[in-house]
């Protein structure tokens, strides 16, 4: 979790883009191998690009999400010019610019949508999913068409959670999950589209400011549920279980030793949490 204002001098940016692109690229041209690498903390320097900070007002007085029980937000394809032009947005901001790159290189636009009645405080009202250089790229833009968020994701690449909510009320879910919900702050769940591997809420974006110790309230929590409609992932409610998801071991989904932290170099596999695949396609 941010605990302060993030740097987003252009140099700074800059340079955590391509650090994020160059660790998921890393991550998808290979099978995993043993290493010291922190990706749950690394997926969040992609949030800080798009100029986030994360705070944690009060959830519910139960700290438990409720089930949804609104269906999820009516969606809408774009036209092909609003697609052609949120795709080429998307594209600048993670650094594939198509007028430079190749034509064998080029970006691939894979899908394009909007919902056809957010609320007002949306932080994204609209989705576009590029591929290029073998990453599947996915990207939020405001009402205004500007892009707010976004996420990049390898065929094949590990998930170390079932769900990876690493952007406001969005991210990437393992084909197991068949339903996700987002509760934000004392707000009703609510129910999440499903895409291609990808889930999607138009929710605010809310700010709060600190303290921030083990015991402080999340903004959002994110459920998922298995095919029988039992609750198999929520995310960490807490700062506390943030920071000890951050400092677990992982186990990539063939069973073998993954990622560790360096406070612990030679962890028991058994006490290491199992990842998942995740896939472009239909779930």
């Amino acid at each position: 979790m941010i605990t302060s204002p993030p740097d987003l001098r252009p140099e700074t940016r800059e340079r955590q883009r391509a650090e994020l692109t160059a660790i998921v690229a890393h991550e998808a041209a290979r099978k995993p191998r043993g290493r010291v690498v922190p990706l749950l903390a690394a997926a969040a320097v992609l949030a800080v690009t798009a100029g986030l900070a994360f705070g944690v007002p009060a959830l519910r007085r139960d700290n438990e999400q409720a089930p949804a029980t609104q269906p999820p937000q009516a969606v809408a394809p774009l036209n092909d010019a609003d697609k052609a032009r949120f795709a080429k947005l998307c594209a600048q901001r993670h650094q594939f610019p198509a007028k430079r790159a190749p034509q064998s290189v080029r970006y691939q636009v894979l899908d394009g949508f909007r919902f056809t009645n957010p609320p007002a405080d949306a932080y994204t009202t609209s989705w576009v999913v590029i591929k290029q250089f073998g990453l599947w790229v996915t990207c939020g833009l405001d009402a205004e068409g500007r892009v707010q968020q976004g996420d990049v994701e390898g065929d094949n690449q590990d998930l170390y959670r079932a769900i990876e909510p690493r952007m406001i009320g969005a991210g990437p879910y393992a084909a197991h999950i068949k339903r996700i919900t987002v509760a934000v702050g004392n707000q009703e769940p609510v129910e999440a589209v499903l895409r291609n591997g990808f889930f999607y809420t138009a929710v605010p974006y809310i700010r709060a400011r600190g303290p921030h110790v083990d015991s402080a309230r999340r903004v959002y929590v994110v459920r998922g549920y298995d095919a029988t409609g039992k609750v198999v992932y929520t995310s960490p409610r807490t700062d506390g279980e943030a920071a000890a998801l951050s400092r677990a071991c992982y186990l990539d989904p063939n069973g073998k030793l993954s990622v560790w932290q360096s406070h612990n170099p030679h962890p028991d596999p058994k006490t290491c949490r199992q990842g998942y695949f995740w896939n472009y396609g239909p779930n």
